[in-house]
């Protein structure tokens, strides 16, 4: 397991899973040792994962009923064959089942081995992190299909390999630029600088803050992990939510 994505809508926990080449989606509730309620998995799918990070992470939009799951060939090329994309599944698809749709090809500049994608339902948007650029399409994009904005450029800062999140309501990007974690806008395009940035390392100390992130709108915190560190620490971030 490399990550997992909360439906608040239907109470679910959906986990990918890159050994097993597996979607598995499991009530909110969970505890102990309990099946999942559905797995996407099979040769239908396309899911061919691998312990170097090929299917990363994965997005769950219960607005939509969809389950985004970016794909790639993997640190050491084991992943999901040449295709670098974004796979999305119907959310209730159980068992051997293909996609819905496939964001993948040459004009979307997806070419990372591990991708990382998040929705924002509000605007309609999907951003997918990869190449060293934020790539900004609709929602509904498939195919071989351009980014609607690219976020790219010395004045970024350039990049992590770390998550990324997206707070809908604002229209924020969240992410790791090198050891910082930074906010762009979803209308941001071209070479531009961080609305905001969190010099996390600098504050926290130690090694590369290059994990995961979670939103936490409630109390208008942001959670960061730190997988080189082994802690997660929390940051109170008002400006975000104004």
């Amino acid at each position: 397991m490399h990550g997992f994505s909360y439906d608040p809508i239907h109470d679910e926990i959906v986990v990918n899973s890159p050994l097993t080449q597996a979607i598995l989606t499991f009530r909110g509730s969970v505890n102990g040792e309990e099946p999942p309620v559905r797995v996407i998995q099979g040769p239908k799918t396309k899911i061919l994962g691998a312990d170097t990070g090929a299917l990363n992470t994965v997005t769950a939009d219960p607005e939509h009923n969809e389950i985004f799951l970016p794909v790639g060939n993997g640190l050491r090329g084991r992943g999901a064959g040449s295709l670098q994309g974004v796979y999305v599944f119907d959310r209730l698809a159980d068992g051997d089942v293909a996609p819905k749709r496939v964001l993948a090809g040459p004009d979307t500049l997806i070419n990372s081995p591990t991708p990382q994608s998040a929705v924002d339902p509000i605007h309609n948007l999907l951003v997918v992190k990869s190449g060293g650029a934020l790539l900004i399409f609709d929602r509904e994009a498939s195919g071989n299909t351009k980014p609607l904005r690219v976020i790219k450029g010395p004045k970024t800062g350039g990049f992590g390999g770390g998550q990324i999140a997206v707070y809908p309501e604002k229209g924020w990007i969240l992410t790791n630029s090198r050891d910082d974690w930074a906010v762009w806008s979803v209308m941001d395009d071209g070479d531009v600088a961080p609305r905001w940035k969190i010099p996390v390392k600098e504050l926290v100390g130690g090694g590369r803050q290059n994990a995961g992130i979670a939103i936490i709108p409630k109390f208008k915190e942001i959670m960061i992990a730190c997988s080189q560190m082994n802690k997660v620490v929390t940051f109170y971030f008002p400006e975000l939510f104004e």
